[in-house]
């Protein structure tokens, strides 16, 4: 099968629809599928002569692209593809990463018409609150786990204790963290935490974290890529995950489990899906209820066992070919029916999620 996949980041810049577009490209052409890949961020890497990455193409080779493909999943929403894709007739999924409305719950004018685009497509979305708010028929596919299971020694057993992974932007709560960190040094419990990424808030983070005056300094190391970042995990007994907005996934979350860290998230979006059965959450912007929680885990490391027992089977299901096992016959069935039965888009989408949705809203 021809698949171009869209997506308007990608490598080398970091996030979660960049590492979902690589991983799934990747996973793919593994699989012995021709994949070519279309994306706005303009670099120079080896790679992208062999996996035909086309960065900020114009219209031409836009429509060359899309007219290659058998199938176009735009990953992520883009007028600019969506649109395309829409007036070459091909057929089109839509991965959502995100909700499309402001923190204050209002949804733009654009991103009104990018959702308006999406009813001439078949849409997947990360996780089952996501997809319900999309209001029309979508399935639920997770993002896949970047690298590998490798939990590492028990809870007990870690020298440190809390370590939040992620940019260092207003969206990701990290002043939550810090100030369940500042109640539990007033409390006479020193902490041992570390903050591993960089964004444009990292020095006013470094400034507010000194003015805490802990007992152990917070350690900042910076971003680091997921081969540096995973032996960190491991030495840590807690990740903590403090979005306060609707975190559409995180897949730093998959990261933590993966390295065999209790994970305590807050209670939004998609957050207490990905965890599942392998970790707390609490209330978004509450740092009290967060410092009770790591003040729990804390005194009693053997309460994490059955949360760290559930992580591997939790996490298989999130493999990249795991994943590919539920892409594809969507791809395939889309095509089928879009493209040999000729049926309408709305009319091939819909049969598509009623086949393969079982009665949980995900892909069976």
């Amino acid at each position: 099968m021809k698949i171009l996949l869209m997506s308007y980041t990608y490598p080398p810049a970091t996030g979660g629809i960049e590492t979902f577009t690589s991983l799934m490209r990747e996973e793919f052409s593994t699989r012995g599928h021709e994949v070519r890949v279309v994306t706005e961020i303009v670099a120079k890497m080896p790679e992208d002569a062999e996996h035909r990455v086309l960065r900020r193409p114009g219209r031409t080779a836009l429509n060359e692209a899309i007219d290659w493909a058998e199938i176009c999943a735009v990953c992520g929403l883009s007028l600019r593809y969506q649109i395309s894709v829409l007036l070459r007739g091909k057929p089109l999924t839509v991965t959502h990463q995100v909700w499309q409305e402001s923190q204050d719950g209002v949804v733009g004018a654009r991103n009104r018409l990018r959702l308006f685009f999406c009813r001439f497509g078949l849409n997947i979305a990360v996780n089952r609150a996501l997809a319900r708010d999309l209001k029309m028929p979508a399935l639920t596919i997770p993002n896949p786990l970047p690298g590998e299971i490798a939990l590492g020694p028990e809870t007990a057993a870690r020298p440190r204790d809390v370590v939040f992974l992620g940019r260092l932007v207003s969206e990701k709560g990290v002043p939550v963290l810090l100030d369940a960190i500042g109640r539990l040094s007033q409390r006479g419990q020193a902490v041992t935490a570390t903050i591993i990424g960089d964004g444009p808030l990292r020095a006013e983070l470094e400034r507010y974290a000194a003015s805490l005056n802990l007992p152990i300094p917070i350690q900042f190391l910076g971003r680091m890529a997921p081969a540096q970042s995973h032996p960190v995990l491991r030495e840590h007994k807690i990740m903590v995950v403090p979005s306060v907005y609707r975190e559409a996934f995180g897949i730093v979350t998959l990261e933590g489990l993966a390295a065999g860290c209790m994970v305590l998230a807050s209670h939004a979006g998609g957050l207490p899906d990905v965890i599942g059965p392998c970790g707390l959450t609490f209330p978004m912007r509450d740092s009290e209820a967060l410092a009770g929680l790591i003040e729990k885990v804390l005194a009693d490391p053997a309460s994490t066992i059955p949360f760290r027992n559930a992580a591997p089977a939790h996490l298989e299901a999130m493999r990249p070919a795991r994943l590919a096992d539920r892409y594809l016959p969507v791809f395939e069935r889309l095509c089928l029916y879009q493209t040999a039965r000729k049926m309408s888009r709305r009319q091939a989408a819909q049969r598509v999620v009623s086949e393969l949705t079982d009665s949980e809203g995900k892909i069976g």
